[in-house]
């Protein structure tokens, strides 16, 4: 077994880095109305670097997703989660009503709580508990946001520890050997 790091591997370990501090970044507009609510129409000064922000901290995930080990499936839908995301946050940004790009946002979001589970699951310790947590919090979540003014409640621990459970990848792929990365499940057909 190798132990040596492939540039995948460096690339990815630092996009989990960046992804933890960019998403925690993100969480912090979330508490200051004026930056939360901003959209091209009342604050562009204030939307357009959000959206950046909000488009970059999704686009970090790519390698993290191609890296990490997961079925393909969960793959797939980690890549559906981040395109579609980042199309929610620029519906927000652009001033599309709550009532669309928040539907849309919680229906994605169940894809990447399906890719935080599948990873966690094949991992341990930490990663796995809080991964399984965040995935369990996020489909909560969908299942209350759009009924209930107070259900960003029920988003906030998952919303802050996913920066931790990025982190925690990041570690986890910096001391992961080469040949673990390079493992996709595939289907064996026995011929009968």
């Amino acid at each position: 077994m190798s132990t040596t790091r492939t540039p995948r591997t460096t690339t990815a370990t630092y996009a989990a880095y960046a992804a933890a501090v960019l998403f925690a970044l993100h969480l912090a507009t979330y508490f200051a109305p004026a930056l939360r609510d901003a959209t091209l129409a009342t604050a562009a000064s204030l939307a357009v670097p959000l959206a950046v922000l909000a488009v970059a901290q999704h686009l970090v995930v790519f390698p993290v997703v191609a890296a990490l080990p997961a079925p393909r499936w969960a793959r797939a839908a980690a890549y559906v989660w981040l395109v579609f995301d980042m199309g929610t946050d620029l519906l927000q940004f652009g001033g599309t009503s709550k009532s669309v790009y928040l539907v849309l946002r919680l229906a994605v979001n169940i894809l990447a709580a399906l890719w935080i589970a599948s990873a966690s699951w094949r991992a341990g310790g930490a990663l796995r508990g809080i991964g399984l947590f965040v995935a369990l919090d996020t489909v909560a979540y969908f299942c209350v946001g759009l009924f209930f003014a107070w259900a960003f409640v029920v988003t906030l621990p998952s919303l802050i520890l996913l920066p931790v459970w990025f982190a925690l990848v990041g570690r986890s792929l910096a001391g992961m050997p080469a040949s673990r990365h390079a493992e996709q499940p595939t289907a064996t057909v026995h011929a009968r």
